[in-house]
């Protein structure tokens, strides 16, 4: 905000150098960021907060400055000259719109002469960076830069009926404003209307056909108070941003409307534009109570770390405006100004003490007591750590924007309905292309591989630790059933707003790994990130995780497995539940992103990984007693998984069975049809003696017994 600095000396006699001013305003709080010219005719840019509007007026940093240097404060000029006849008679006001607009005065203006505003007033208007335009306009735009309180002038005798209606737009209605531009209105933008048609759109910008001109003999000069998001809201839908819109969607006070018409009447009058009719319309359904503050100095020096005086706290707020109304022990009960809406509590009383007293004079001391105890969130702990183990395991992370739309899940695969469903969809989308929020991380991989593949990139190995982003439903709440249709497709929540779980997200695509003589240059598949999954699980301290084999839109039929950890998480019998899902992207889905090379992923849920994991490591002491190894073929039918083999051999060898390790599959000639040869190496050990052969042929013939039994294999000698 531009303000000359001779204007602002008008109300604070005595004031400093510009340039003294600008160094301690700054240091204050009121932020210059610029300071052009010299003496007194320096001009401030003053940069204002957003919870700051009593600033946005040279009357307002007028009074921040008085208040700094401790320097009597002049008020602008109020005294209304009245004559003619009662303004009652000459219009009316109605507010239909209570909640949008808590005041609404209007003043009359006859005899009228339209003309050129004198030169301090153009001088101000121009060095404030506004264009004269005439006495009544320049008027209303003073006003506005002097005491912060926008203003518009209506042409009387163009006002249908001579009526202000303050209401909501009608369907359908349309305006055209002083800018020439027809804006089509909506049912939530609060209009000035006669008693025919819109006549602005308040809080941004007046109507043509009520514009002040040549012609003009008569004026209704409008100073109101309209709720801030609504301005705000109008300004942004139809891009209109002006200098009356950007104060009123801050937030102004009731009162400065009074003071602004007030204001705006004593210099047209003074400067012979026209005469004031007697009283004034004043609407006022929004009468706000005082807002009082208790401030306790005790408290004061306790946040800040200071000795400062009481009563030089008292002179701080009363120089700022504030009331120091009563006291009652330590305690004074404050009254706010109505200008300072940003202050509701005791600790925002303690800024202002703080800052007028002087950071510089606010020493630097230790806190005391034992300090707080770091407690670090799990969830970030876990997901720290997954990310650490999947960049050992050759993956790059990425971090991608949480936006997609539904064309990237038809691409999936996705069922439709399913996604229409969960899908949270975007209001206000930037483009086609961002029209919903992703509810799995996969739309986001798979655009990363598919943006690689595009330019030539086939090998690519990537993950993601992020949110997506799921639709409550009634039924969803706790205690009934979900109905997600995606293994690990999210976590319980515990309200109706929209689920955000985290997701642990992998991608790999072509070679992970340089070639070697031993691994030569192969792709990636299925058990590759299979491994990764399990290295990443390991690591994280979830114990008992199986892969168990499931079916996804997504993936490629025979090559989609679901994470289910068991018991818990010490291998126990027993699911807990679906961690998330893995396989091999289906042929139709890679063919649609335009992959040449086969992709994997897989999902995690990261809730449900902290549910499952053991936070203590465990560890085994080095064996006391030397191993006996023994292999085993078996036949079984190609439906029964090894992993379902391996625990039963680890059951039937009771307490001997150190570890089975799968080492060849086998499906030929010598093997029945649907069956297939799996080959085991059991590893037997005691942790108090050394086996003999006797106790390991035992066990080994306990094992191939119960193979046979429960599983109907065929031991293969």
């Amino acid at each position: 905000m531009l303000v000359p600095y001779e204007w602002l000396k008008e109300f604070v006699p005595g004031l400093p150098p510009a340039d003294e001013v600008a160094r301690v305003l700054t240091m204050a709080g009121v932020a210059v960021e610029a300071l052009t010219g010299e003496g007194e005719d320096a001009v401030f840019d003053f940069e204002i907060t957003h919870n700051r509007p009593d600033l946005l007026n040279v009357f307002g940093l007028a009074r921040e400055a008085a208040a700094v240097f401790s320097l009597p404060l002049r008020h602008p000029e109020l005294a209304v000259p009245e004559e003619g006849g009662a303004a009652e008679g000459m219009a009316s006001v109605e507010i239909a719109a209570p909640g949008l607009c808590r005041r609404y005065i209007a003043r009359i203006v006859t005899d009228v002469k339209i003309g050129p505003s004198p030169g301090w007033m153009q001088a101000r208007l121009a060095s404030s960076g506004v264009r004269p335009i005439n006495n009544i306009v320049d008027v209303t735009n003073y006003v506005m830069l002097e005491v912060g309180q926008p203003l518009h002038a209506f042409d009387l005798d163009l006002v249908g009926g001579r009526r202000i209606v303050v209401r909501r737009a009608a369907p359908g209605e349309s305006i055209t404003t002083i800018d020439g531009e027809q804006r089509r209105l909506s049912e939530d933008m609060l209009v000035i209307a006669d008693a025919d048609r819109p006549v602005a759109v308040a809080g941004v910008m007046g109507g043509l056909e009520t514009e002040v001109s040549e012609r003009t003999k008569a004026v209704l000069l409008e100073s109101a108070n309209f709720d801030g998001v609504s301005v705000w809201r109008t300004s942004r839908a139809l891009r209109m941003r002006t200098e009356a819109s950007s104060r009123f969607s801050r937030g102004l006070w009731p009162e400065n409307a009074r003071i602004g018409v007030d204001r705006a009447a004593a210099l047209i009058a003074a400067i012979g534009a026209g005469k004031i009719a007697l009283g004034m319309l004043d609407a006022y359904p929004g009468r706000e109570a005082p807002v009082y503050v208790t401030l306790r100095p005790r408290r004061v020096n306790h946040l800040l770390g200071t000795n400062i005086p009481a009563e030089e706290m008292k002179d701080i707020l009363m120089r700022l405006g504030f009331i120091i109304e009563s006291k009652d022990g330590d305690a004074y009960r404050v009254l706010v100004p109505d200008h300072r809406r940003d202050v509701s509590r005791e600790e925002d009383l303690v800024e202002e003490i703080a800052r007028l007293h002087g950071y510089d004079r606010i020493e630097a001391t230790l806190p005391e007591g034992a300090p707080p105890e770091v407690r670090l969130d799990p969830a970030r702990q876990v997901a720290s750590r997954a990310g650490e183990i999947l960049r050992a395991c050759g993956l790059s992370e990425v971090e991608t924007i949480t936006f997609t739309n539904f064309e990237a899940c038809r691409e999936l695969r996705l069922p439709e309905d399913e996604v229409e469903r969960r899908a949270v969809k975007i209001s206000n989308p930037l483009s086609s292309d961002y029209t919903m929020m992703r509810t799995t991380l996969l739309t986001s991989l798979l655009d990363v591989l598919k943006r690689n593949a595009a330019r030539r990139e086939d090998d690519v190995a990537i993950y993601e630790i992020a949110r997506v982003y799921l639709r409550r439903e009634r039924e969803d709440a706790p205690g009934s059933a979900r109905g997600d249709s995606l293994p690990g497709s999210g976590s319980a929540c515990e309200d109706l707003l929209p689920c955000e779980p985290t997701k642990i997200g992998l991608a790999v695509m072509g070679r992970i790994a340089e070639p070697s003589w031993e691994r030569g240059a192969a792709d990636a598949g299925f058990f590759d990130l299979k491994g990764i999954v399990e290295t990443l699980l390991e690591g994280l301290g979830v114990r008992g995780a199986r892969f168990v084999a499931a079916s996804h839109p997504s993936l490629h039929p025979g090559r989609t497995a679901r994470v289910v950890v068991a018991g818990d998480g010490d291998g126990s019998d027993g699911d807990i539940g679906d961690i998330g899902f893995l396989g091999e992207l289906h042929p139709d889905v890679r063919e649609a992103l335009g992959l040449r090379k086969r992709a994997c992923v897989a999902e995690l849920d990261l809730a449900s990984i902290l549910a499952a994991r053991d936070p203590v490591p465990r560890v085994k002491p080095l064996a006391r007693f030397p191993a006996v190894t023994r292999d085993m073929a078996i036949v079984v039918r190609r439906d029964v998984a090894s992993a379902e083999v391996r625990d039963e051999i680890a059951a039937a060898g009771a307490d001997l069975v150190e570890d089975v390790r799968l080492f060849d599959v086998y499906e030929g000639p010598q093997v029945p049809e649907g069956h297939r040869s799996l080959a085991f190496s059991i590893t037997y050990r005691s942790p108090e003696r050394t086996l003999t052969d006797e106790e390991v042929e035992k066990a080994h013939r306990a094992i191939s017994a119960a193979l046979t039994e429960k599983l109907g294999a065929t031991v293969r000698e």
